[in-house]
């Protein structure tokens, strides 16, 4: 009677414990779902990062000496007085611009974002960087430009050594800088944007930039 009392216990004990077990996995299990669940879709993740837009995240100054000589850039006529010039004109202009490097958010699609079936993973591909913003120091140092008028020309004044400056911040804007700081625009971009999408409840992210 003592082994089959004990063996009885032991299967209540037994049944028990599964009943247990099943009900605690179940409720694990509804958890696990509902968080998942509360996980924003690929729409849900285009409209958090559209409201970012202009994601900058990488800011290279190039410094730049502008020449300017009269004496290339004028045209002289024999027919038309006004083109004499009587001498040349020379100026060198140093100017500063910035570039900020990024990724305007707002040009995403869905396409561009995808998310696993259990909502554990989001990808996110980024199309090529680009000049989110650009501009030149407006401050002139008077000291730093050397100017210099022969003949009767008079000296360069102030409006053409802003065109000067102009020109010379287009010719840098027109130059492709990216190789220069493309491993940080890269490696900023993915710890700003995992940071950014780990607020939302993704633990997995990935980051694909075109190259």
């Amino acid at each position: 009677m003592f082994f089959t009392t004990y063996r009885n216990k032991s299967r209540k004990k037994i049944t028990w414990l599964g009943i247990c077990l099943c009900v605690l996995m179940t409720v694990c299990l509804a958890c696990s779902h509902d968080k998942e669940a509360d996980l924003p879709g690929s729409e849900a993740v285009l409209s958090e990062l559209q409201q970012t837009a202009d994601l900058a995240t990488t800011e290279l100054t190039v410094r730049k000496l502008a020449i300017y000589d009269s004496s290339k850039s004028e045209r002289f006529s024999w027919l038309r007085p006004s083109t004499w010039k009587y001498g040349d004109q020379k100026c060198i202009v140093p100017v500063e611009v910035t570039l900020k490097y990024g990724y305007d958010l707002r040009s995403l699609t869905v396409r561009d974002i995808r998310t696993s079936a259990d909502s554990s993973l989001v990808v996110v591909r980024l199309p090529k960087p680009k000049i989110i913003d650009a501009g030149y120091n407006t401050y002139i140092d008077e000291g730093s430009i050397v100017k210099m008028s022969t003949g009767l020309r008079s000296e360069v004044g102030h409006e053409l050594i802003e065109e000067i400056r102009r020109k010379a911040y287009e010719s840098v804007l027109a130059e492709d800088l990216t190789d220069l700081v493309g491993d940080d625009i890269e490696r900023n971009t993915q710890t700003l944007l995992v940071s950014l999408l780990h607020t939302l409840g993704y633990e997995n992210v990935i980051v694909e930039i075109a190259h």
